[in-house]
């Protein structure tokens, strides 16, 4: 039978690389297929795209991403600090255009552990920092390090149309935990952040600068929202 070869390599197609209406590309290094579209490169199966991946020894990252009001956007992050001191620090983020400014928005987030029975609050409006309460809860020595995973999606608004997006709305929950033990506590937090203005860039700051060596990693996904 007959064999039908694509264009291949080991990253994801730009319009760029494939110049007509249905051409076909393969990214072998994540086993994803893509079609070239009217205006953009969407990929073929599935309803999550990964668009972006770092990881490294670091406690914080920045990125710059073109976010599209065409999709709605989820982000995943790993931090982790080995040693044994108490990490005290909550996380922040900040949303930000392309040429790295600041976007003012609001946040709230609600948190509780496994320690205690408070269940508690925090919240400020037209701020830069968007905060999450997540910082570790005392419970068992720490002999290992403390780690957190935080997972949230972000969305487009829209004002005047489908076209005007304004502000956008990221949602989800962070939990902490020791890395390396079975009895370490765990705290929660529920939260959301919003920012307003043309979104292209995030700094995450988990806050966990306590350790050697640190390390972050960030996944960032895609599905197509129309």
């Amino acid at each position: 039978m007959p064999i039908i070869r694509v264009k291949r390599g080991t990253s994801t197609p730009t319009t760029s690389n494939l110049s007509y209406l249905g051409e076909l590309a393969f990214d072998y290094s994540s086993e994803t297929l893509y079609a070239r579209g009217i205006s953009s490169v969407v990929k073929i199966g599935g309803a999550l795209e990964q668009v972006y991946f770092y990881q490294g020894t670091a406690y914080t990252h920045s990125l710059s991403y073109p976010f599209d009001p065409n999709y709605i956007y989820k982000v995943h992050v790993i931090a982790s600090t080995q040693g044994t001191s108490v990490d005290t620090s909550d996380t922040y983020i900040y949303y930000r255009t392309s040429a790295q400014s600041s976007l003012y928005g609001s946040y709230i987030n609600h948190h509780f552990n496994t320690e205690d029975t408070v269940h508690d609050k925090r919240s400020t409006t037209n701020t830069t920092a968007k905060y999450i309460e997540d910082s570790y809860v005392a419970g068992p020595t720490i002999t290992s390090g403390i780690t957190k995973v935080i997972d949230f999606e972000i969305s487009p608004t829209f004002k005047a149309s489908y076209l005007d997006t304004q502000v956008w709305v990221a949602y989800g929950k962070s939990m902490t935990t020791l890395s390396g033990q079975g009895d370490g506590s765990i705290k929660m937090a529920d939260f959301v952040h919003t920012a307003y203005g043309d979104l292209g860039a995030l700094y995450i700051n988990p806050g966990m600068s306590i350790g050697t060596p640190d390390s972050i990693s960030v996944t960032i996904y895609r599905m197509r929202r129309k």
